[in-house]
């Protein structure tokens, strides 16, 4: 069971998640975010999620990571790959 806590962390995470490419900090978020945490706590849970999403995108760019076949991340077509 999720406390209301980290229920307002999950939902800072489905914002910030690489498949979500219209994520976005609300005021309503950040209202429900500011219940738990300071804005510098907020803030740094906003840089935790970016660092995190960004070595995601690095391990799916240089392909060092397996995705399974529910994974919204898929890899381009064999043709695009061998023009590169």
């Amino acid at each position: 069971m999720f406390s209301p806590r980290d229920r307002a962390v999950l939902k800072l995470c489905e914002q910030m998640v690489l498949t979500n490419l219209h994520g976005y900090m609300t005021e309503e978020l950040h209202h429900e975010l500011a219940a738990h945490f300071s804005d510098a706590e907020i803030f740094e849970l906003g840089v935790t999620m970016a660092v995190l999403c960004g070595f995601a995108k690095f391990l799916f760019c240089f392909d060092l990571a397996d995705r399974e076949k529910t994974c919204p991340i898929h890899r381009p077509a064999e043709e695009m790959r061998s023009s590169l």
